[in-house]
Order: structure tokens, then C-alpha cells, then sequence
């Protein structure tokens, strides 16, 4: 009782406010409230000074570059050039190909013009320039693709491979609302190599700036159209586009001579070692058609087969012949003509391909070349 008594009399004796310790509860969640309100505006303000603007400014350059696919150092070197080149509308690079021309070519031939870097550091620089260039138009094409065969034009070249067997080039005669009239190989028109109707076959063709496609068809029957002997086939509904050209190709109709090379092995076993040996004393002549960063396309009277490796030495200026090394990708037959080879690049020097994306670019002096040294990676 005692006890009981004595810890009565404490609480009853205390003179602390039953709710002071609900109103210091409430007062400190509002300090912090207020205090964490305040940081979030603070992060959130629009940059004041030009130093917390440019550095705002590169974050976001930075960010849309990277959206683009340019690399960091791509990004960086675009970014001063930029700066040195005092652009108003820096992002305007991303969207207008004039300026984004304009600044690289006063880039390029601020590198050309300065004593500071080896040949070999300013073919380093200007190769970053070009891919630069490359990779912006390349992720800025909108060409869309094809969605059916009704919308191709006479002329267009075909590849056949109709189920029996074999490859047979074709070319599209007219189109149909409910067909395609494309023109019947020779062996496809001679006695006893006529295909049945319903034959079924895989067709390919490539269109000019954009990629290849390939559709399934069939045989619908034959007809004769302005004395051109033609297959009816079916409309292609479901193309599968591939090999999409990843660079711009340029006209450029220069001789140039192509060589074959071998590729033989030494050493037993899996130890063998290949080595590739030019042919020299096979020497052809042919005709470079047109050309781009990541390959070429030749006329030829003897046009190597698909899968064969070949140099090619060529001229595009006054300066020495350009050396490529490339793989015949595939080869367009020419009727009496031999035929074109596309041939993809596997080695070409920084040096060369510079001068063939300057050729392609067409990257000549700006006519204000005054700007500040783009210094960069």
C-alpha cells in the first residue's frame, strides 16, 4: 500500500501539460517536412548563372547524343566543336544536316591546318568526325519499310529460287492489283523446264537506298507481254527486310583493277595457319559504280563468285590509288555485260577511308573556316 500510495503521489505531483509532447511531435514533422520541401525546389530551379547553365547544357547534350548511338567520345568531340564553333541552337546539330555539315567541316579543316598533331593523330581525329556524320544520319533515316510487294515499279531487279532448284534473275514487267508480271528466265521458258503452276519460290530483291526483301510466292501462270515472254507470280504480303544499308553510297564511275586473293594453310592439324596471298598476275580491269564507308560495288566481265575475297585499287582524287580489301557479298549478272559484284569492305587503312568519306560527303572547306581550336579527345 505504501508503495502504491508514493507512485501516486509522483504523477500526481508533476506539472508537465498532458499534450506538449503531441504539439513538439507535430512542430518537429513540420520542420522536416519544410526542410525536405526546400531541397526538392532548390534541385529543381532552373540553373541562374552561365556556369550552372552550360553545365546543365552539357548534361542534356550529352544525353541526346547518347540517344542518338554516338559513343562518349563521339559525343564529347562533337560537343566542343560545337562550343568552338559558337552554334546558337547547339541541338539543332541532331535534326539539320546543313549546320551538322557545316560545323564538321570546319572541324576537319581545323585538324587539316593545324601543326600540332602527327598525320597519324589528325587522320585519328577526322575518322571521328566521319562516323560522327555516319552514325546521325544512319539513326536519323526514316525510310520505312517495305510492307508489300504491290508497291514495287517495273524494272525492278529479282532474284528467283523456285522450290525445284536453282537461282534465276528476273526483273519486274508490270503490276497488278492481283499478281506480278515478272520476266520468265530463258530456262525457265524452254520445253520441259516449265514451271507448274502453284510452284512455290523465295524471292529477293534489293531497293535502292534502303535494304533487301524477300517474300515467298508462287506460280500463277505465264502470259506474254509486249513480246517479253513473263511469269505471273504471286504478291508478296509478308517481306522479310535484311541487310540494311548502314552507310550512304556515292555514284562515282572510276576504273579501277581487282585482284583474287588465295587463302592457303600451313602448319598440321589445328595448328594450321591461314595466310591470304594477293594474286597479282590475275589482274583484272573493272569499273567502280559507286562507293561508301563499308564497301563498293564493281562491274566486271569476270565478276568473282559470292563468298570470294578480292583487292581493289582505285582512284577518287589526285592523290594515290586507294588499296581495299573486301568479300564479295553477291553479283548482279549483266546479260552480255558479265556483271556488277557488291563487294563489303573487310580492311581499308584509317587513311583511306577517310578520303573515301570525304569523297562520299562530299567534305569540302567551309567557306568561314574562323573558329576557335576544337581541341577534344
Amino acid at each position: 500500500m505504501t508503495l502504491l500510495q508514493t507512485s501516486f503521489q509522483i504523477i500526481r505531483g508533476s506539472n508537465t501539460p498532458p499534450n506538449l509532447y503531441l504539439y513538439l511531435g507535430i512542430g518537429f514533422g513540420v520542420l522536416v517536412a519544410l526542410i525536405v520541401i526546400g531541397s526538392i525546389v532548390s534541385r529543381r530551379r532552373v540553373p541562374r548563372s552561365p556556369e550552372e547553365q552550360a553545365q546543365y547544357s552539357h548534361f542534356v547534350f550529352s544525353r541526346t547524343a547518347k540517344a542518338m548511338g554516338l559513343p562518349s567520345v563521339h559525343a564529347d568531340t562533337l560537343q566542343t566543336l560545337v562550343r568552338a564553333c559558337k552554334v546558337k541552337q547547339p541541338f539543332l546539330v541532331f535534326s539539320s544536316t546543313g549546320l551538322l555539315d557545316d560545323v564538321l567541316r570546319k572541324g576537319i579543316y581545323s585538324i587539316d591546318n593545324t601543326r600540332a598533331y602527327t598525320e597519324e593523330e589528325k587522320d585519328r581525329r577526322k575518322a571521328i568526325l566521319y562516323e560522327i556524320k555516319q552514325i546521325i544520319e544512319s539513326n536519323s533515316r526514316k525510310a520505312g519499310a517495305l510492307k508489300s510487294t504491290q508497291y514495287l515499279r517495273p524494272g525492278q531487279a529479282l532474284t528467283i529460287t523456285p522450290e525445284v532448284g536453282g537461282h534465276f534473275a528476273s526483273k519486274i514487267v508490270s503490276n497488278m492489283k492481283d499478281f506480278l508480271t515478272i520476266s520468265a528466265p530463258t530456262t525457265a521458258t524452254q520445253g520441259g523446264t516449265r514451271w507448274m503452276r502453284g510452284t512455290k519460290m523465295s524471292v529477293y530483291f534489293w531497293r535502292e537506298n534502303d535494304a533487301g526483301y524477300s517474300f515467298p510466292s508462287k506460280v500463277l501462270g505465264y502470259d506474254t507481254v509486249k513480246g517479253v515472254p513473263c511469269v505471273l507470280i504471286q504478291h508478296g504480303k509478308a517481306l522479310r527486310r535484311e541487310q540494311r544499308r548502314r552507310a550512304r553510297r556515292k555514284p562515282i564511275m572510276r576504273a579501277c583493277f581487282y585482284y583474287p586473293i588465295r587463302i592457303t594453310e600451313t602448319g598440321p592439324g589445328r595448328r594450321a595457319e591461314k595466310r591470304a596471298t594477293v594474286e597479282l598476275q590475275l589482274r583484272a580491269l573493272g569499273t567502280v559504280v559507286d562507293l561508301s564507308a563499308g564497301g563498293c560495288a564493281v562491274q566486271a566481265m569476270s565478276p568473282f563468285e559470292p563468298g570470294g575475297l578480292v583487292m581493289i585499287e582505285f582512284d577518287i582524287d589526285k592523290k594515290a590509288p586507294i588499296r581495299a580489301f573486301g568479300k564479295v557479298k553477291r553479283v548482279r549478272r549483266l546479260k552480255g555485260r558479265g556483271g556488277i559484284m557488291h563487294v563489303m569492305f573487310t580492311r581499308v587503312t584509317r587513311q583511306y577511308l577517310n578520303r573515301i568519306r570525304s569523297f562520299v560527303y562530299d567534305f569540302h572547306a567551309p567557306q568561314n573556316p574562323e573558329m576557335k581550336s576544337p581541341g577534344g579527345p
